[in-house]
């Protein structure tokens, strides 16, 4: 069986851990499902030190184009900023930007996101889950940017990073029990 190969840049932000390549069969606007995820490791098997990118070898069709998601440690995603689609034999493209600044429970003031009861007592391992707010405003709920769950001190587990200039509505849940309540933040 030939293999075509597609290439694209290394992400340069911190805790990058992996990419995940999309394909389509249906065209260049057509349904992208996951085809392969190839770990951020440089030196590693799928990159390319002469060249500095990374590179996979996929099956020849020539009808199929490729989006790439990045993805961090923490969980979040960029995928919305992904390049225009391409096809295999292509210069290498720039990766997604992921967001830059972190949101957690001290993000507009100490304890400003931290999530208590009505009484005051911090709720442990609610989860947290952040929107644009335009998104939640029409609840587009699959655009979630990051998610973490809370702390035994209402506080979050892990930061969230998200881009600087943009109000959030950040999701506060723990199912049976608490929520959901929201509150918002500009950054």
């Amino acid at each position: 069986m030939s293999t075509q190969q597609i290439k694209w840049k290394p992400n340069l932000a911190p805790n990058i851990v992996a990419y995940e390549i999309l394909k389509s069969d249906n065209g260049r606007d057509g349904d992208y499902t996951v085809l392969v995820q190839v770990l951020h490791q440089i030196p590693g098997a799928n990159y390319n030190e002469d060249g500095a990118y990374f590179f996979y070898n996929d099956e020849e069709i020539s009808y199929r184009y490729y989006r790439i998601r990045t993805l961090d440690r923490y969980g979040n995603t960029a995928e919305d900023e992904a390049p225009t689609p391409f096809q295999a034999g292509n210069n290498p493209v720039e990766t997604p930007t992921m967001h830059t600044t972190a949101l957690n429970e001290d993000t507009g003031g100490e304890n400003n996101l931290q999530y208590v009861t009505a009484g005051g007592t911090p709720v442990d391992e609610a989860v947290v889950r952040v929107y644009k707010k335009i998104d939640w405003d029409v609840q587009n709920l699959a655009s979630v940017v990051g998610s973490t769950i809370t702390n035994a001190s209402g506080g979050w587990l892990n930061p969230v990073f998200v881009e600087p200039g943009e109000t959030y509505t950040i999701v506060y849940h723990k199912p049976n029990l608490y929520g959901p309540d929201t509150k918002e933040v500009t950054v």
